[in-house]
């Protein structure tokens, strides 16, 4: 790990902010081709990004919005103490495994019309090969820009299900629920709200749908912005700065049947124009 000072400061025509990296970065990290990945700290604010090079063993890395925000910075130089590791990437061409999934009989145009929010669950528990499914059909939601910046939290200790349930009243399902699933944006790969908003939502959809395909129940619990909930969940999953909760998703065994509802709306469609 690499210890510094060094400068934050924006571009002339004040489009971008940068740190300024005061040595040869692919000397010093063994990098002698490729991008350089890395990550660390600038005042004690946790970051993962890319070096860009100017040539002649100068390097710059380019902060986002979230994370100019997150130090406070507002455009006149200032000085950062900075701490920086390279990150080793997969190898070129090798492909990660991804762990076999459950098989679902289910239709998704008729996933999409019969998904119900399941709010009473039964006592029996979920197997770890369905969870991972689930978590699966949220990793293959859209993405901005393919910045793929959703983090997943699965809480399974039936204590902390209980504390989180007892904070919120619209969360009381939480308590009797198999298991939760807390959808996080990192602001350090997606600085744009509404991309990281979005790619959220996306993921938290597809996990609904993946939820509902595999013959279990579950609700998407939103998470108000400044509300102490928030708060208090950011504390107790002892989420850094730079994940931001936006979801939670109860899921179990379902114990209630809904009756479907007719949601075909045609007079909210509009063609070319209102």
């Amino acid at each position: 790990m690499e210890i510094f000072e060094s400068p934050i400061y924006k571009d002339d025509i004040g489009r971008r902010t940068f740190l300024e990296i005061p040595f040869d970065a692919r000397e010093r990290f063994c990098k002698p081709k490729g991008t350089i990945y890395v990550s660390g700290t600038i005042n004690g604010t946790p970051y993962r990004s890319k070096l860009l090079s100017r040539g002649g063993g100068k390097f710059l890395m380019v902060l986002d919005k979230a994370l100019q925000k997150s130090l406070g910075f507002e455009g006149q130089t200032m000085n950062a103490h900075v701490t920086m590791s390279s990150e080793e990437l997969e190898p070129a061409g090798k492909k990660r495994e991804e762990p076999v999934a459950v098989s679902s009989g289910m239709d998704v145009l008729a996933a999409i019309k019969t998904r119900q929010s399941i709010r009473k669950f039964a006592s029996r528990p979920v197997g770890d090969d369905m969870v991972t499914t689930i978590l699966c059909c949220g990793m293959y939601a859209p993405t901005a820009k393919n910045k793929h910046p959703c983090h997943f939290i699965v809480i399974r200790n039936k204590q902390l299900l209980a504390e989180l349930a007892s904070q919120n009243s619209q969360a009381a399902m939480l308590e009797s629920a198999a298991g939760a699933i807390v959808i996080c944006g990192d602001k350090n790969i997606e600085g744009m709200k509404e991309f990281l908003y979005a790619d959220c939502a996306a993921a938290t959809q597809n996990i609904l749908l993946g939820i509902h395909g595999l013959g279990l129940g579950g609700v998407w619990c939103g998470v108000a912005l400044n509300s102490d909930w928030r708060k208090r969940m950011i504390a107790a999953l002892e989420l850094p700065a730079k994940l931001e909760p936006v979801a939670v998703i109860a899921f179990g065994w379902p114990e209630e049947e809904k009756e479907l509802r007719d949601r075909w709306e045609p007079e909210k469609i509009h063609y070319d124009k209102w």
